[in-house]
C-alpha cells in the first residue's frame, strides 16, 4: 500500500495540473489531433506526479489476470506521451495511461495464451524490446547528472534567448466520423450556423464542450493533416472543404493568430534538460560501441551459434 503521504501529494500534484491548464477538458482520444501546449506548471507539474508515482511504483492498481498494473507502470507510459500531455487534466490523463497498460497486458495474456511468447520471432523481439529498455536507461542515467545550470543557461542562451518563439493559432474544430457529415456541417457554416454551436452538438472531439475550442497552439503539436490547413489560414476562415486526419474528418477554423516571447529561463529549463539529453545520446552510444566486444560480419552475416539443449 502506498503511503497516505505519497496518496496526499498525488491528490497535490493533481489538482496543480488541473489548476495550470483551466478549463481545458480533453478526451485521451483527441490528444494526437492536437492541443494547446501546456505552460510550463503543467510540464514541470508533469514530472513531479511522474516521480510520485515512481515513489510507490509497486503499488497495484489493476490485475489482468496474472499481470498487475501498477503506478509504476502508469509512470513509465505517462513518460511515453509528449510533453502536450501536461494540458490534459490528472484524471483524464491517469485514466488514458492506465487503460493503455491494461490494454497492453490484456493482449500480452492472450498471445500467453496463444503460446506465442514460444514463437522464436516473438522470442527475438521481446529480447530486442528488453535490450531498448536497457540500453534508454543508460542514456538516461550517464546523461542526467551533466544537466548543470551552466549547460541548461548556455543551451538556452544560444538557442533560446532573444528568439522569438513559434507561431501559434488560436483554432475551434469540428469533428465527425464520415466525410458526408462533415460536407453537411459546412454547408451548414455557409448558410450562416454558428460554428461554436455545431461543434457543441455534433463534435465527437472532447474539445465539443467548449465549441470546439483548442485555444493557442504551435504547429509541431498538431497532426499533420490539420497543422498544414491550420496555418495556411488567415484569422477568420474556415476549412472549405473536410480535413481527413487519422480515422475522423475536422473541419477547422482559425480564430487569430499570435507570435509569443521566448519564454523564461525557468519555463524552458524541463524541454530544455531533454534536448540536451537527446543530443548527448549518439556520442554515448558511439563510446558503447568502441568499448564492446563487437564483431561485425558484414551483409552476408555468419552462421548464428546453436544454443546448447538443456538436459533433462
Amino acid at each position: 500500500m502506498p503511503h497516505p503521504r505519497s496518496i496526499s501529494r498525488l491528490l497535490a500534484l493533481a489538482a496543480i495540473i488541473v489548476s495550470a491548464t483551466g478549463a481545458l477538458a480533453q478526451t485521451p482520444d483527441t490528444l494526437p489531433e492536437g492541443l494547446p501546449p501546456p505552460g510550463p506548471e503543467a510540464f514541470a507539474s508533469l514530472q513531479a506526479l511522474e516521480a510520485e508515482l515512481d515513489r510507490s511504483a509497486g503499488t497495484v492498481v489493476a490485475e489482468v489476470g496474472p499481470h498487475a498494473v501498477t503506478w509504476g507502470d502508469i509512470a513509465d507510459v505517462i513518460r511515453t506521451m509528449p510533453p502536450i500531455a501536461g494540458g490534459v487534466p490528472f484524471p483524464v490523463l491517469y485514466q488514458r495511461a492506465a487503460t493503455q497498460q491494461m490494454e497492453q497486458e490484456a493482449l500480452a495474456l492472450r498471445g500467453e495464451t496463444a503460446g506465442l511468447d514460444k514463437d522464436p520471432v516473438v522470442q527475438r523481439r521481446m529480447r530486442n524490446a528488453a535490450d531498448q529498455a536497457l540500453a534508454t536507461e543508460v542514456i538516461r542515467r550517464s546523461l542526467a547528472p551533466n544537466l548543470t545550470d551552466q549547460a541548461l543557461h548556455a543551451t538556452y542562451d544560444a538557442l533560446v534567448a532573444n528568439k522569438p518563439a513559434p507561431d501559434e493559432v488560436d483554432i475551434r474544430l469540428i469533428m465527425v466520423n464520415t466525410k458526408p457529415e462533415a460536407t453537411a456541417l459546412i454547408g451548414q457554416l455557409h448558410s450562416g450556423a454558428s460554428f461554436a454551436e455545431l461543434a457543441t452538438k455534433y463534435s465527437k472531439d472532447g474539445t465539443a464542450q467548449n465549441g470546439g475550442e483548442l485555444g493557442y497552439a504551435r504547429q509541431d503539436v498538431m497532426s499533420p493533416e490539420i497543422g498544414v490547413v491550420a496555418f495556411a489560414m488567415a484569422p477568420g476562415q474556415t476549412t472549405a472543404y473536410p480535413v481527413k486526419s487519422g480515422n475522423a474528418w475536422f473541419i477547422i477554423r482559425v480564430e487569430s493568430r499570435r507570435q509569443p516571447p521566448a519564454p523564461s529561463f525557468e519555463d524552458a529549463r524541463g524541454p530544455l534538460a531533454q534536448d540536451i539529453i537527446h543530443a548527448g545520446a549518439p556520442f554515448l552510444m558511439q563510446q558503447a560501441l568502441k568499448a564492446a566486444p563487437v564483431k561485425y560480419h558484414g551483409v552476408a552475416g555468419t552462421k548464428a551459434k546453436e544454443t546448447p539443449k538443456e538436459t533433462k
